[in-house]
């Protein structure tokens, strides 16, 4: 009979230890999970950061390229009106002569 009761307690003392194991292992995943998402929401952060900084390195860039192509830009304008008003004085200086001699020439 006390064969039995020490079986029963060992048996009820398993299934305790049992539950304690459960108990202590789904606390340890929940741990976990909780660390696991703590790095998560680090990474994110990070990767946040690292795409502001890109942004912000890219727009330095384009900024410089966009100055660079306005200055080039002014440049071409400023021949062009130049080549248009060294043109323009030509023609007219040449259509005047045009005119002088016309009369001359009847």
């Amino acid at each position: 009979m006390k064969l039995i009761e020490d079986i029963k307690k060992a048996e009820e003392k398993a299934e305790k230890l049992k539950q304690e194991a459960e108990s202590q292992g789904q606390k340890l995943l929940d741990k976990e999970h909780e660390n696991g998402e703590k790095e998560f929401t680090g990474l994110d952060n990070e990767k946040e950061k690292l795409l502001e900084e890109n942004l912000v390195q890219a727009k330095k860039s384009s900024d410089k390229e966009i100055e660079k192509l306005q200055k080039e830009h002014e440049k071409d304008i400023t021949k062009v009106k130049n080549s248009y008003k060294n043109n323009k004085n030509k023609s007219i200086t040449k259509v005047q002569e045009i005119i002088l001699k016309w009369p001359s020439s009847q």
